[in-house]
């Protein structure tokens, strides 16, 4: 008998990661061709993120979290709590952070940290936060809450005087500003550091000439360029990212040097900055709910972050998923004084209901083509605030490239920029996608976009 040995390979899943996203196919399929729009990875809801949170408190033990002192991080109490946070994360892939917290005096710190043993995680009693009272996730300690956080990144490369990269500038910005503006300003302080005095630097080195030298100019260019808020160098350490320099360091704001950041999926841009000049906007989806313990009473909470890098790969799925919601024979009918009508309601909703379910989408509307111009049709907002009425005209120019092209296929902006309404002000990334009627014609688009509105 002769035995021939087979090697069977199961492939069960391609897994691509682009432009910040996910992609996951199933056997047999393949990835996307070029220009293909994939459904874009659904981030959770605040309701979804309330009631995951509550579910994870629920399952800690409140009095054995409670007993837990700086020190504590071996005991099986630990452990144990450790392990169940980790195990929840793995059962919800949504889910890139995980820990426990408690009130401490006038603040909160950290006490079991999913991330523990790993760079940039807190072991009990770190990451002290000096609250406000007034501060929203507070609200965590009594009944589950949600918020959506979400900010702006730029980066450039620090190059050492051979040109070689030793690093990058990371910069966030507390105002309104586009993304040209704001890697020109990533690439104007990188090229003002020196490099090999960054790279040099090792920890407890942040009392030398060479590193306050590095942080006082970080100082002096935030100083200069007052839109920024944070500014401060990292470089790569192994499979982590490491802190070097922070214009805050010395206080509680700043950061050591070899503070570690453990890179995930969502940090395309991020290492893309240890390449060349790039930016970002970033959502953060948190959750809290009170952990209890065997009277009922709240020692403490559990907090979960879901991310949502967005990209234009991310923008145009999501219009091409508004789009496919809208009554496009409708729409095509709405004429100017329509707005209280059942049509235009309806379609208002629904844009409305669709903002809801994605965390980050801040405006949504449709457009339709007029003879010369371009004019709205229905807005989400409309009935509050500022929001343009059926007929507000637009005249499009020529810088307006992908908004004329999602007339015809999904587009998105080439990069985040400010926009003003009435009197908001706001940072977003924009996709368009066409809106159809019954029998496939374009009557206009749909566009959605995301990233924050400033507060006045």
């Amino acid at each position: 008998m002769t035995v021939k040995n087979v090697l069977i390979v199961a492939i069960v899943a391609l897994i691509a990661v682009a432009a910040g996203i996910m992609i996951i196919f199933a056997p047999g399929e393949t990835e996307p061709t070029p220009g293909m729009i994939v459904p874009v990875q659904k981030v959770p809801t605040p309701d979804e993120m309330k009631a995951l949170a509550a579910e994870i408190a629920g399952q800690i033990d409140g009095d054995a979290l409670a007993a837990l002192k700086p020190g504590d991080e071996n005991t099986p109490a630990y452990i144990a709590i450790h392990d169940r946070l980790n195990t929840f994360r793995s059962a919800n892939p949504e889910i890139v952070y995980i820990s426990t917290m408690r009130r401490a005096e006038n603040g909160t710190e950290h006490v079991v940290d999913a991330d523990y043993g790993s760079a940039g995680a807190y072991a009990i009693g770190g990451g002290y936060h000096a609250a406000d009272p007034e501060t929203p996730y507070l609200a965590g300690f009594e009944e589950p809450f949600a918020e959506v956080y979400s900010a702006v990144y730029g980066y450039a490369p620090v190059k050492n005087a051979g040109g070689a990269g030793v690093g990058l500038v990371c910069i966030e910005p507390n105002g309104s500003i586009g993304q040209e503006r704001l890697e020109a300003l990533a690439v104007e302080i990188a090229g003002k550091i020196d490099g090999d005095a960054m790279a040099a630097l090792k920890p407890g080195d942040e009392n030398t000439s060479g590193y306050i030298a590095i942080r006082d100019q970080l100082e002096a260019f935030r100083t200069t360029n007052p839109e920024i808020a944070y500014v401060y160098t990292m470089r790569k350490a192994g499979n982590v990212t490491e802190y070097v320099v922070d214009a805050d360091y010395g206080s509680d704001d700043g950061v050591a040097i070899g503070e570690g950041y453990t890179l995930t999926d969502l940090d395309t841009v991020l290492l893309a900055g240890f390449e060349g000049p790039t930016a970002e906007i970033y959502s953060l989806i948190c959750g809290y709910a009170p952990i209890r313990d065997a009277t009922g009473a709240s020692i403490g909470m559990a907090a979960i972050e879901a991310g949502s890098p967005i990209t234009q790969e991310r923008l145009k799925a999501l219009a091409v998923e508004a789009a496919d919601e809208i009554d496009g024979t409708a729409m095509a009918a709405l004429k100017p004084g329509d707005e209280n009508t059942p049509a235009y309601i309806s379609i208002r909703d629904r844009l409305d209901a669709f903002r809801d379910a994605n965390p980050g989408v801040v405006y949504v509307y449709t457009m339709r083509k007029t003879e010369n111009a371009t004019e709205y049709a229905v807005d989400a907002d409309y009935g509050n605030g500022y929001a343009p009425a059926i007929g507000y005209v637009y005249v499009p120019t020529e810088e307006d490239v992908a908004f004329l092209a999602g007339f015809e296929e999904p587009s998105a902006e080439p990069g985040f920029y400010t926009d003003e309404w009435g009197n908001e002000t706001a940072t977003i990334l924009t996709g368009y996608a066409p809106v159809r009627d019954a029998t496939g014609a374009v009557v206009g688009l749909v566009g959605v976009d995301v990233g924050f509105v400033h507060k006045p």
